[in-house]
């Protein structure tokens, strides 16, 4: 059976509608916007991360969530592939209302994307400290963290595995090279 998701609709009736598919679509100023599939490499980078971040930080005072969380930003709803959040007590909540980090794991369709558009969006979260765009396929990361109250117009590039990176607002490190484990 073909869904056709609607072209456009509000925010809370693209809320209502998303809920109850399983393809994954984002809501991108008015219009449903059907997101891309996956390499494996994505999906281990991801894995990877997300194992990284719980190995480090209590479960008890964050959710860690991958590609499953919504964002409200603005005129858009993301699905980022990977959020860092204070613990919510709401256990049925649809979206992350203060995240702290926010990843993308780059695909070729959408690496305009998550240097443009989301790059613009997330930025603009009052909570975000942290965005990372993480590469599938290579050893590299971009990393932009807020400092004095703002995000650097340059990101921090790591790209040898044998070097770590610092999630400041989080107080954690991460060697490079445990995102990439397993990845061919």
């Amino acid at each position: 059976m073909t869904v056709h998701a609607p072209v456009t609709m509000t925010k809370e009736a693209f809320f209502a509608w998303v809920e109850q598919r399983e393809e994954r679509y984002e809501y991108v100023g008015g219009r449903v916007v059907m997101m891309v599939h996956v390499t494996k490499n994505h999906g281990r980078v991801t894995t990877n991360l997300v194992f990284a971040l719980r190995a480090r930080l209590q479960a008890e005072h964050y959710d860690i969530v991958a590609e499953a969380f919504a964002v409200d930003i603005g005129d858009s709803v993301r699905f980022p592939d990977i959020v860092v959040e204070p613990r919510q007590a709401d256990g049925k909540a649809l979206e992350a209302t203060a995240p702290i980090l926010i990843a993308e794991v780059l695909s070729p369709g959408t690496v305009h994307i998550d240097f443009g558009e989301k790059h613009r969006e997330y930025r603009s979260l009052p909570s975000l400290e942290i965005y990372m765009i993480v590469s599938p396929d290579e050893p590299r990361v971009w990393l932009w963290q807020r400092a004095g109250g703002d995000f650097p117009s340059n990101p921090e590039i790591i790209e040898e595995l044998d070097k770590r990176f610092a999630l400041l607002a989080l107080g954690i490190e991460i060697p490079l090279a445990e995102l990439y484990h397993g990845v061919s």
